[in-house]
């Protein structure tokens, strides 16, 4: 047990009468890329896990090492990979060791493992501390010294080894029994954990020493057995010597396990070195590279991440970067994510998550590994994830679903299991699986699209005749892969070869008839189902009256959609009397119908503030100037009101004046007195006038009196015979009976008595 110098020991070996002196620093020179000083922690050389792990190796595992150490051994040595003694059968130890059971001759191996499992101390610190003390693990000339005094048991740094703890066997049985009796009474000894020690750098007491805490028995153990630090210098040179106050026990100790078997503070299956930021899972004598932060999160049932020399990881062959395949030594292959792991049933369902049956396809774990990831169901080609994506699995892509609908339809069964969003991140996105004529919202957007006929048509934010309707939601990414059909979805809708065009509204859809530019309107393509599944709700025509979502109430007109300006506006675009029917209907396919000018209220005289023409708002076709009131007072209009002169524009002008004649539905009209009178074709070529046609919606806000006849009566209660066109005035009422005076006569204004020439009496 005394320190170590860098040359470990002087090894002697009586070979034909000469001593052979090999010092230890001269078996191997440093290796290139090996364990880094940096990770020294004088409180923490080994941790009391790994230390205190009896079932760390087993025999044929200790054997196996020994035999990677020295391949080949100098003629006439034994070295200690063949090195076998007889053993002693040692009774139990109370709460140190377990009963030794001799096997008669056994094997280095075989006495290294025995002795860790009865001791319940680590084989893997047993073969440092053997390397560590006489350089047995690697030398290929060992001698008879170097086994005698194999651990440094009994040897004081002041004296000679005591002779009755001579022996390959005694050396590490004694060894592993020390360190068990400095945890039986950890506050018997010089160095106790969980409290500061001042811990030398040397024998020689001029070099000083340093308070360090111990954190572990173990720790404290390796300094009861040595008990000298390594200082500044001998760290700087971690393979090397370093000044005459350096010791090296405790660092090669720390050392040669670094190299040989990774980290000292915790048994990781993840590793990396302190240069390079790479982390591997390590099972068996394979590396796997770990590629991304996300993988590295799912792997965490398998340890932190330790620190390890390079020489160690160049230890393990590299295999395929990591994924999400893992397979156990009884073939069984999994996906793992959240510390589950969930069998495969196939090596088909095996690629359609990314990985393979194949060796490069999968990461090969111990069974020690995968215990660490709790079993979890079986795998399904369906995806859920915790962020609501949904996905399909197939030939190595990912496919996002839409919904129950949309996974029924594509023949997908219905189960999932749900896992991080990360767990398929590393998989290229495939085209979404969308039944037709859905619609899709956008994730953590407002944005909606409906599918038809493979491709999207994004909803116009307007639309409002699809409440309830929106099946699931998609990723931004999943939605761009369906083709855009470069049209909005506005409402407006239609089954291709049908002919007809209809708009979704509230609660169902109303069958566009004609008018208001639907014929140059880009519908969007539905199918028939998808066009019954909205009821009935009305009909739309020229005339009809429809709104959206705002108050504005719109007529459509033959041509476009005119906003009309007031309730009386609309009042007037009907009969007398008669309530008007409103159709709700797509806000958004408002702006994909033409647009017209505002309706003014329809048969009543207008002008601007800028100008005084006076004009008759016809319904919604144009504006009609005249030249006095006493013409629209005899058609039966009155009243004025001031409209802005841009709304006035938006009417085009008639091409004449009114004047006392007016068509209406095809019928020519005399304005007599605010009444409309027919004519037929024996009275209309007595009446010298000309003829203005109104518009149906004018038409209705006129009152129809009783047809005209040949005589007329102007205010002055005159009477004339229109006969050849003149008006002849009549003497006397016999002469008015004489000429047919039963007919009766249409009272006229006098501006239109005066329009008519008057001729000789009659």
């Amino acid at each position: 047990m005394r320190s170590t110098s860098i040359v470990a020991v002087l090894i002697g070996a009586l070979v034909g009468g000469l001593l052979t002196v090999a010092p230890a620093a001269m078996v191997a020179s440093a290796p290139a890329a090996a364990a880094d000083a940096r990770l020294f922690d004088p409180g923490n050389i080994i941790s009391d896990a790994l230390f205190f792990d009896g079932d760390s190796m087993t025999a044929d595992q200790v054997q196996s090492f020994l035999d990677r150490k020295v391949t080949s051994c100098r003629s006439g040595y034994t070295c200690l990979k063949d090195y076998r003694q007889q053993t002693q059968t040692r009774a139990a130890v109370d709460g140190r060791c377990a009963a030794y059971t001799s096997q008669g001759t056994e094997s280095a191996a075989t006495i290294i493992a025995k002795v860790g499992e009865a001791c319940g101390v680590s084989q893997r610190a047993i073969l440092v501390l053997l390397e560590k003390e006489q350089s047995l693990v690697t030398d290929t000339w060992p001698g008879a010294g170097q086994y005698r005094s194999a651990t440094g048991y009994g040897c004081p740094d002041t004296a000679a080894c005591d002779a009755q703890y001579y022996g390959f066997f005694n050396q590490v049985y004694n060894a592993a029994l020390q360190f068990k009796r400095y945890a039986a009474s950890p506050t018997s000894w010089n160095h106790i954990a969980g409290r500061v020690n001042q811990i030398r750098f040397s024998p020689t007491a001029s070099c000083g020493s340093s308070s360090v805490f111990i954190q572990n028995q173990a720790t404290a153990g390796l300094y009861n057995y040595t008990p000298y630090q390594p200082n500044a210098v001998a760290l700087a040179n971690l393979y090397g010597t370093g000044d005459s106050c350096s010791s090296y026990g405790n660092r090669n100790f720390w050392r040669l396990y670094t190299d040989w078997f990774g980290s000292t503070t915790g048994a990781t299956s993840l590793a990396r070195t302190v240069d390079n930021g790479t982390v591997y899972v390590l099972s068996g004598t394979v590396k796997y590279p770990i590629a991304n932060i996300d993988l590295l999160t799912a792997l965490s049932p398998l340890g932190t991440v330790g620190y390890v020399s390079q020489q160690y990881l160049d230890g393990y062959r590299t295999g395929p970067i990591a994924g999400r395949t893992l397979r156990g030594n009884d073939g069984s292959v999994y996906f793992f994510d959240s510390g589950l792991k969930l069998p495969f049933g196939s090596c088909g369902l095996v690629a359609d998550y990314g990985g393979s049956c194949s060796a490069t396809g999968y990461m090969q774990l111990t069974d020690a590994q995968l215990a660490r990831f709790v079993t979890g169901p079986l795998m399904t080609p369906v995806l859920g994830t915790t962020s609501g994506s949904r996905y399909f699995m197939t030939v190595g892509t990912k496919r996002e679903i839409l919904d129950a609908a949309s996974q029924q339809a594509a023949g997908i069964p219905l189960a999932r299991n749900v896992l991080t969003e990360s767990a398929v991140a590393a998989l290229p996105l495939g085209a979404p699986v969308i039944a037709d004529q859905s619609f899709a919202q956008q994730r953590g957007s407002a944005s909606v699209s409906f599918v038809s006929g493979g491709k999207s048509y994004p909803v116009s934010s307007e639309h409002s005749g699809i409440a309830g309707r929106v099946g699931g939601t998609l990723s931004a990414a999943s939605l761009a892969r369906v083709p855009a059909s470069g049209v909005s979805f506005t409402g407006l809708v239609s089954v291709p070869g049908s002919g007809s065009t209809s708009v979704l509204g509230s609660g169902g859809r109303f069958a566009w008839a004609a008018g208001g530019g639907v014929a140059s309107a880009k519908a969007t393509p539905v199918t028939q189902a998808f066009l019954d599944s909205f009821p009935v709700k009305g009909t739309v025509s020229v005339g009809s009256f429809v709104k959206g979502d705002g108050a504005t109430v719109y007529v459509v007109g033959p041509s476009d959609l005119k906003p009309i300006s007031s309730w009386d506006s609309l009042l007037a675009l009907l009969p007398p009397g008669a309530t008007p029917t409103i159709m709700t209907i797509s806000t958004a396919a408002f702006a994909a119908l033409p647009a017209g000018r505002v309706a003014l209220t329809s048969g009543t005289l207008v002008r601007s503030p800028e100008n005084a023409t006076v004009y008759l708002v016809n319904g919604l076709s144009n504006k009609i100037a005249f030249s006095t009131f006493d013409v629209t007072a005899s058609i039966g209009v009155g009243g004025l009101s001031f409209v802005s002169q841009s709304l006035l524009d938006g009417y085009p002008a008639a091409g004449s004046l009114l004047g006392y004649g007016v068509t209406c539905g095809g019928v020519d009209y005399a304005g007599a007195s605010g009444t409309l009178r027919a004519l037929d074709a024996t009275t209309k070529p007595l009446y010298p006038i000309t003829f203005t046609a109104l518009d149906d919606y004018s038409c209705a806000r006129l009152t129809v009196g009783a047809p005209a006849t040949k005589f007329i009566r102007t205010p002055d209660s005159s009477i004339f015979l229109l006969e050849g066109g003149k008006k002849r005035p009549i003497a006397n009422m016999n002469r008015f009976a004489e000429l047919g005076g039963a007919v009766g006569w249409t009272s006229v204004s006098a501006g239109f008595g005066a329009s008519i020439p008057t001729g000789p009496l009659a």
